[in-house]
């Protein structure tokens, strides 16, 4: 894991957690954050698995440890919210919807209590392990397609997915975003910073420090420029869940990977030990960030209102002293211990 990438994926599910926690102002950064969380993970899987040579038994094992870090989490923080919602609130369950989030299935439904369900962020979740299963294909054949063809490609799938989504209302955008196939674009533009980076990534190996800071401003204000264009203007709406948000994250992305070890001033605060810590925990606080809700809506609110303190309504104020600590304790105890005995018993990297 590059630490700089590392610490803006704590930032990015920091965004989306604020959002859904009623900070309106966090939308854009909410949206753009997601579509950082799908091209890094390809970015970061072909450092680790290049798939020059794919072969049944090792896309099995592929899936499988993937599948494995995807489950579990999910079927925790599933498992607390029909706790929660049998004790609160029995009658919001709808058990068919359920069973379809537990096998990761749920996104492909175009209905909205259904691909949003009972955790309504765990959608990512099954985008995601669809783009774990197709990964190894587009590595082993598009990997290998020179940079225009991948190009190609991109925005041939962005003037499909587009046309798709032009017509359509808010929920027909919402369900074909969350829609698995809707992502195939993420993955093969994370192929195409890899291709990329590895053509770059000799010049920025004496890169000074004033040029890795101007590198690293350029591609942030890429990102505040698209965000501010979206917030004044209504002509780039139509395209946002197509190439608003993957051009400026790509460019984050890369230069933060370019410049790993020669980094300039914003690269240096990324590396601050707070923000290597919230990196660290970040998927945790994507996937528990309703369940903290739910316990501060029905556990704290309740209390403090017992003790005539009203604090219903200041959920932003109470989500993450909640969700942090959940985060790491569950990182720390469930998380990692589970990792541990698939990479070293279950999985064994000599395989």
């Amino acid at each position: 894991m590059i630490k700089t990438i590392n610490s803006w994926r704590g930032l990015m599910a920091l965004a989306v957690v604020l959002f859904h926690a009623g900070v309106d102002w966090m939308w854009n950064l909410a949206v753009t954050g997601v579509t950082f969380f799908f091209i890094s993970s390809t970015f970061l899987l072909a450092q680790r698995h290049p798939f020059e040579q794919l072969t049944a038994r090792r896309y099995g094992d592929f899936v499988l440890r993937h599948a494995l870090r995807l489950y579990p989490l999910h079927w925790l923080g599933l498992a607390l919210l029909a706790i929660i919602a049998l004790v609160y609130s029995p009658e919001t369950l709808n058990w068919g919807a359920t069973a379809l989030s537990a096998l990761l299935l749920h996104s492909w439904s175009p209905v909205h209590d259904v691909h949003y369900g009972l955790n309504p962020v765990a959608w990512y979740l099954c985008a995601l392990l669809f783009c774990y299963m197709i990964y190894p294909f587009l590595a082993h054949w598009v990997g290998r397609w020179r940079l225009r063809y991948k190009v190609m490609m991109a925005a041939g799938l962005a003037v499909i997915l587009g046309a798709v989504l032009l017509p359509l209302d808010i929920p027909g955008r919402e369900a074909v975003f969350v829609n698995p196939l809707s992502h195939v674009l993420d993955v093969v533009f994370g192929l195409i910073l890899v291709h990329l980076y590895h053509r770059l990534k000799h010049r920025c190996a004496t890169v000074g420090y004033g040029t890795a800071t101007l590198i690293e401003a350029a591609s942030m204000l890429l990102l505040a420029l698209v965000i501010g264009v979206n917030m004044c203007t209504t002509w780039i709406k139509p395209w946002e869940d197509v190439i608003n948000w993957l051009l400026p994250q790509g460019s984050i992305l890369l230069s933060l990977a370019l410049l790993n070890g020669n980094e300039g001033a914003i690269g240096r605060i990324l590396l601050w030990k707070p923000l290597q810590w919230l990196g660290s925990i970040s998927f945790e606080v994507y996937v528990l960030q309703f369940v903290a809700f739910h316990l501060f809506s029905f556990i704290v609110s309740p209390l403090a209102g017992h003790f005539g303190v009203n604090i219903y309504d200041q959920l932003e104020w109470f989500a993450l002293p909640l969700l942090l600590p959940l985060s790491w304790a569950v990182n720390r105890w469930f998380t990692r211990p589970l990792a541990a005995y698939v990479n070293n018993k279950l999985l064994p990297k000599s395989r």
